[in-house]
């Protein structure tokens, strides 16, 4: 946060939300409770907040968003989520038309939970299944995943749990912002072969 700051010459306020203790009771079978149970990941608050020079919002999701949109977040450009279950996950994209006033054009979104090591996770359950049931019920915002490429510079750790979203009624969704080169062009009088 601090060399992007730094570099660009730009302001990047960073935003929590907790359940505040612990990952709640599971709610149905697509929540895994094979795999995460009641009180698993509670953080110690005051130990938490020292560290950060952020604003956590504790509670259910289903509230805190609501206090969340009383600041007026603008340019919101990356949520990170690692709600790990379904319902809670689904509890915030169900809510998502709160904040996408607030939304660029293009939001990068990483899913911690899309995945797992002993291939617990598919698309019939968890972050994947609220995903998807978000893009069906939703016309006008989809998230989606790109094609993975193992050579992507930017995040490569972050691979297939870099999701983006796409506020398609941003009124500069259609802004061009990709490079304008002309180099490769067979007219450009600056192009030549060179036969070796």
């Amino acid at each position: 946060k601090k060399k992007i700051e730094k570099f660009y010459k730009i302001k990047i306020n960073i935003f929590g939300f907790d359940y505040g203790d612990g990952l709640p009771q599971p709610d149905n079978v697509y929540d895994l409770p094979f795999r995460w149970k009641k009180g698993e990941y509670k953080i110690n608050k005051k130990k938490l907040e020292n560290k950060l020079n952020s604003k956590i919002y504790y509670g259910d999701i289903q509230s805190t968003i609501d206090e969340f949109v009383k600041i007026n977040p603008k340019n919101i450009i990356s949520i990170f989520f690692d709600m790990d279950y379904y319902s809670s996950t689904k509890n915030f994209l169900n809510q998502i038309y709160k904040l996408e006033q607030f939304f660029c054009p293009r939001v990068y979104c990483y899913f911690d939970n899309v995945f797992d090591i002993n291939h617990w996770i598919n698309e019939h359950l968890g972050e994947n299944l609220a995903i998807e049931e978000f893009n069906r019920k939703n016309k006008n915002i989809k998230i989606g995943l790109a094609l993975d490429n193992i050579n992507d510079f930017k995040f490569p750790l972050g691979r297939n749990n870099l999701l983006m979203l796409h506020n398609f009624n941003h009124q500069d969704y259609k802004k061009y912002i990709g490079i304008d080169d002309n180099s490769l062009g067979l007219d450009d009088k600056a192009f030549k072969i060179k036969i070796f």
